[in-house]
């Protein structure tokens, strides 16, 4: 009996220390502010030259859907890998980075503080359905 007790208390024990601490290691989603307002202003007049003759913003809201809890990294590298479609890979990373905060903007994800990055985070950021 000693043992299970003793065994119960360091299973409690290893939980406290590295599991169920809310905010540590957990994936953030499209939901929480992963862009910002500046990103999404410039993101704004590239997608207009570069997408919005191709692409309306019904498009992009199955394509989230499509990619939902994928990481966001994915779709800017599938994104970046074949648009524009005339000339994939034509665009800065940056622009392409811009366009896809515009789109999450305009499919009703807040912008924050946070500058979005494929470079520094972006692959634990995950898609949520708008």
């Amino acid at each position: 009996m000693i043992k299970s007790a003793n065994l119960a208390a360091g299973a409690v024990i290893l939980v406290g220390l590295f599991g169920a601490q809310p905010g540590l290691s957990q994936d953030k989603t499209v939901d929480d502010g992963v862009f910002t307002a500046a990103q999404v202003a410039s993101g704004q007049t590239v997608y207009n030259s570069q997408c919005k003759p191709c692409h309306n913003m019904r498009f992009y809201r199955d394509t989230l859907r499509s990619w939902s809890n994928q990481p966001l990294l994915y779709l800017w590298e599938n994104i970046m890998g074949t648009m524009p479609a005339d000339n994939p890979g034509s665009l800065m990373f940056e622009e392409y980075t811009d366009v896809i905060a515009y789109i999450l903007s305009e499919n009703g994800f807040p912008a924050g503080e946070a500058t979005l990055d494929p470079d520094n985070g972006m692959d634990a950021i995950k898609i949520i359905a708008p």
